[in-house]
């Protein structure tokens, strides 16, 4: 299981850049994964390219295997954001921007099933005009409209907030501000069906906002109305700390957890009927929905965890899709039997270990997560976990690009190489002694942690390669695994250091939530990594509509976070998924629901 990266923005993507999300009626089956987007966006204005989802044959009802089951139908507040969820809510919640896949590569595109249009139609100030259709209603058959967006924008914006169990004060609503901070004023007309949204300052990553490609999605702002007895949402101001804004937050952020179908509606194609929150979620199409009917009746959604189970799954005909951790064994078995087809391409999603920075045994020794670092054998982990499933896999140089992105600059590249007598040295300059037991000691401190981590079987074997060159370098890493860890112990930062995966994309403005500090819209920073420069520096750049001064800008804010050592990224995960061969076309790109981002239009071929 991954976490859900808040990643708001269009700017960093061009023809070799990868995004981790996708929607298209055409698709890619087996091949490399890529992502384009016009270069500069501040060049852009317009209007950008329509989707509409195609006409498709009926294919009854389908089964699919996938890593973990769907927890909350509001996916868009730090306490929840989890990709497990995405798989169930891509084809559920309506997004203004949406991703296909245009000769394997992600294109960003307009729904146009949705939106009649989204324009700039000024550039000082950025102004922004979305349309939205006519016909867009929710599976009750409430309209679409401005009071969804409103709802978004005050609550990534409002000033209320709540001092959290740390004393720090943070969003009352849990939601990061990035991109929406910069509208100053979100106006409603023409029946409510017309958004404009004029900016203060310039963010170039604007078609982020509201929707999947951000890993965000409009929510029905009238059930949230009914409930709260607030008569009017648009009349509650960012500017607004009062009861009124209180009751909002409330129901915001408690009253869409897990699934209630009374409040969980669809503004989809899909529309979720039932789950149980862990082994199994049921899709059916939406009655209400406006555009081409969806290819399959049902779609039951079937957890589970293990790799090869779920590959017994697709041989027994239990399932006819199955997306697992990349595994490798899996992988060779499946390419080797013509009944099946399997694809596998280097993805937005990598592994790494962050260090929880409220812990005084790595705030207060920056020398030791260097020396982790040190000692963690990277090579060691992708030629044994990841290269059988590709080959081209290398360690991971970077926390805010990955390899086959534009960009792509590798700043950790002088540690991870599993090298014990760097690690030691570095412990010892810095007043450490090797006691009787072969630890590092210095005061009292112990150079010892838990590694958490959720029960995957490719984690279990990352910890174990990970304890054996760091054990020789006189460090003690304890396995620390848990079913709940990346749903309940990581947002909560219950852990010494974590091991999990962001699911990112190359919209990088949203990517600020994981790593500004917490005080300034850092909603996904779980490990509270509090760097002033890093927050001041991603600001700055989600506002420059550059795009070769952008990526130096990111860059630099990688080279900040490499020196600050809070987190080790290790690889680069493969995107996998397998099928029986007469079903497709079928991919996988995360933001958008990996497997499940085009559902709508699988076939079975005849």
């Amino acid at each position: 299981m991954r976490r859900s990266k808040a990643v708001s923005a269009l700017a960093l993507l061009t023809g070799a850049a990868l995004v981790l999300s996708a929607c298209g009626g055409g698709g890619a089956g087996e091949g490399d994964g890529g992502g384009q987007q016009n270069a500069d966006p501040g060049k852009i204005g317009g209007q950008d390219e329509l989707f509409k989802r195609p006409k498709v044959d009926d294919i009854g009802e389908i089964a699919i295997a996938v890593e973990e089951g769907f927890h909350n139908y509001n996916n868009n507040i730090g306490a929840t954001n989890n990709f497990s969820s995405t798989i169930a809510l891509s084809n559920v919640q309506p997004s203004p921007y949406i991703t296909d896949l245009v000769d394997g590569k992600v294109v960003i595109k307009i729904d146009g099933d949705l939106m009649e249009s989204i324009k700039v139609t000024s550039s000082d100030p950025q102004v922004i005009e979305w349309k939205v259709n006519k016909a867009a209603v929710w599976s009750d058959g409430q309209p679409i409209d401005c009071d969804d967006f409103h709802l978004k924008w005050l609550a990534a914006t409002s000033k209320a907030t709540v001092k959290g169990d740390d004393g720090k004060e943070a969003s009352i609503f849990d939601s990061t501000d990035t991109g929406y901070k910069d509208i100053s004023k979100l106006e409603c007309s023409d029946n409510d069906k017309t958004i404009t949204t004029t900016f203060s300052t310039p963010f170039a990553d604007y078609r982020a906002l509201f929707s999947h490609p951000g890993s965000d999605s409009l929510l029905p702002a009238h059930v949230l109305e009914q409930k709260t007895g607030v008569a009017d949402i648009t009349k509650v101001t960012p500017a607004q700390n009062d009861e009124t804004v209180q009751k909002v937050a409330e129901f915001y952020t408690k009253g869409w957890l897990g699934f209630d179908p009374a409040v969980a509606l669809s503004g989809g194609p899909y529309m979720i009927t039932s789950s149980d929150l862990k082994d199994q979620t049921v899709l059916e199409r939406n009655p209400k929905w406006w555009g081409e009917k969806p290819a399959a009746s049902k779609v039951i959604l079937k957890t589970n965890t293990d790799a090869q189970s779920s590959a017994q799954q697709l041989q027994n005909k239990e399932v006819v899709v199955i997306a697992p951790q990349a595994d490798a064994a899996v992988a060779q078995q499946l390419r080797g039997d013509s009944a099946f087809k399997v694809y596998a391409a280097g993805g937005q999603t990598f592994e790494h270990v962050d260090f929880n920075m409220d812990r005084p045994l790595f705030k207060q020794n920056k020398e030791l997560r260097l020396a982790i670092a040190q000692c963690f054998d990277r090579e060691d982990l992708v030629e044994k976990l990841v290269k059988d499933v590709d080959p081209n896999a290398k360690p991971l140089g970077s926390l805010t690009f990955m390899p086959n992105e534009v960009g792509y600059e590798d700043h950790y590249g002088d540690i991870g190489k599993g090298d014990v007598a760097a690690a030691k040295k570095t412990l010892e300059d810095a007043g450490w002694k090797q006691g009787g037991d072969g630890i590092y000691t210095k005061g009292e401190f112990r150079a010892s942690f838990k590694l958490g981590h959720k029960i995957v079987q490719r984690r279990a074997d990352t910890v174990r390669i990970l304890q054996d060159k760091c054990r020789q370098a006189g460090i003690e890493i304890v396995d620390d695994q848990a079913a709940d860890f990346n749903d309940k112990r990581l947002p909560a930062s219950e852990f010494d250091a974590a091991l999990f995966a962001w699911v990112g994309q190359p919209l990088k403005a949203g990517a600020y939530g994981n790593y500004a500090q917490k005080s300034k819209g850092g909603s996904g920073n779980y490990n509270n990594y509090d760097s002033a420069a890093v927050t001041e520096k991603w600001t700055a750049a989600n506002k420059e509509l550059d795009y070769n001064k952008r990526i130096q800008m990111m860059n630099e804010i990688d080279k900040q976070m490499r020196d600050d050592m809070h987190s080790v990224p290790l690889f680069q995960l493969s995107d996998f998924a397998a099928s029986t061969a007469d079903i497709g076309p079928i991919s996988y790109i995360g933001v958008a629901g990996g497997v499940t981002w085009n559902l709508y239009a699988w076939q079975i071929k005849k």
